[in-house]
C-alpha cells in the first residue's frame, strides 16, 4: 500500500526539530500528496512544546498553504491535549485528540506522563503516592474525556505505556490493565473518532510495537473501529519511519484498510495492494 498522506506532524512551531518548510519538502519527497502539521496546542504550563499562539501559528500555516500549491495540498491541524483546549478549534481542518499529562490535584502541577522515565516516576510516587495503576486509570479517564471533544482523530491511544516495556511500573498482560484499557477503548469509539496507528516510539526504539497494543487494536477491529497511519514525526528525515510497522500491525489485527486524508476527507486504501 503506497502512503499518500499523513496528518500527525511537527515542527519548529512547537517542539519538532525541523522548520514547517523542511517537513512539507519531505513529504513531496516523499511522493505525498497530502500532509497535515499538526503542532501542539498552546499549553501555559509548558511554552517550549507548545505553539507560542493560535493566530500565529494558523497565519503561517496559511502562508504556507499558498506557497506549496501544485506541490501537495497542506492540512492545518492542531494536535489538542484534553489539558491545553483550543480557543478556536472550528478554524482548524483536523484535531487530534490526546492526553500527555497528569494533573496534581492539590497543586494544579501538570506533569508529563510520556515526556521522560523521571517524569513518569514523579507521576506515580507524588501524584498517585506510588500506585501506579490508579494513574493508568486516571491516565484512560482522561482519554475518554479527550475523545468527547469529537477530535476527527484520536492520538496513541496507549501512551502511558511508552516507557513500560517489559512491564516496568505496571503489568500490561493483568486483567486489571486491560480491563481499564478496552473500556476506555469502547468508550472513546462511540465519539466517531479515528484511531492513529502510531510508530513513533516505536521507531525509536522506545517500544517493540506501534500505539495501540495488539490486543487493543483487534478489538478495535471487531468493533468496527477504523484506523490511520502516523509517525509521529518531529525531524523531516524521519517522516515516513515506521509506517510499515504500523502497516503490519492492522494487518495483524484482521484489518482490511487503512483510512489516509486525501483532498480533505478520509480515504481507505486496501491493506491487500
Amino acid at each position: 500500500m503506497k502512503i499518500l498522506s499523513t496528518l500527525h506532524n511537527h515542527c519548529t512551531m512547537c517542539d519538532g526539530r525541523s522548520s514547517p518548510e523542511e517537513m512539507i519538502s519531505a513529504a513531496a519527497a516523499a511522493g505525498f500528496t497530502d500532509f497535515g502539521m499538526s503542532c501542539h496546542g498552546y499549553a501555559p504550563f509548558d511554552p517550549a512544546y507548545s505553539i507560542p499562539g493560535e493566530e500565529e501559528y494558523l497565519t503561517a500555516m496559511a502562508g504556507l498553504r499558498n506557497a506549496c500549491s501544485g506541490r501537495l495540498r497542506l492540512y492545518t491541524g492542531i494536535e489538542e491535549d484534553l489539558f491545553a483546549p483550543s480557543a478556536m478549534p472550528e478554524r482548524y481542518d483536523y484535531r487530534i485528540g490526546d492526553v500527555h499529562y497528569a494533573r496534581d490535584r492539590s497543586t494544579g502541577e501538570f506533569v508529563p506522563v510520556d515526556g521522560s522515565v523521571e517524569d513518569l516516576l514523579h507521576v506515580i510516587r507524588s501524584l498517585f503516592h506510588g500506585n501506579a495503576m490508579d494513574m493508568v486509570r486516571d491516565y484512560y479517564a482522561n482519554m475518554v474525556t479527550a475523545s468527547e471533544k469529537r477530535p476527527l482523530v484520536l492520538g496513541h491511544f496507549d501512551l502511558i505505556t511508552k516507557y513500560n516495556e517489559r512491564g516496568r511500573f505496571f503489568d500490561e498482560d493483568s486483567d486489571e490493565y486491560r480491563d481499564l484499557a478496552l473500556q476506555a477503548l469502547e468508550a472513546c469509539l462511540a465519539s466517531g473518532a479515528v484511531f492513529e496507528i502510531n510508530s513513533g516510539a516505536a521507531a525509536k526504539g522506545l517500544r517493540s510495537v506501534p500505539y495501540p497494543a495488539p490486543f487493543l487494536l483487534r478489538r478495535l477491529r471487531e468493533l468496527g473501529g477504523s484506523v490511520t497511519l502516523s509517525a509521529d514525526c518531529h525531524y523531516a528525515p524521519y517522516l515516513t519511519a515506521g509506517l510499515d510497522l504500523g502497516v503490519q500491525s492492522a494487518r495483524d489485527a484482521g484489518f482490511d484498510e487503512i483510512l489516509q486524508f486525501i483532498d480533505g476527507r478520509f480515504v481507505p486504501f486496501s491493506l491487500c495492494d
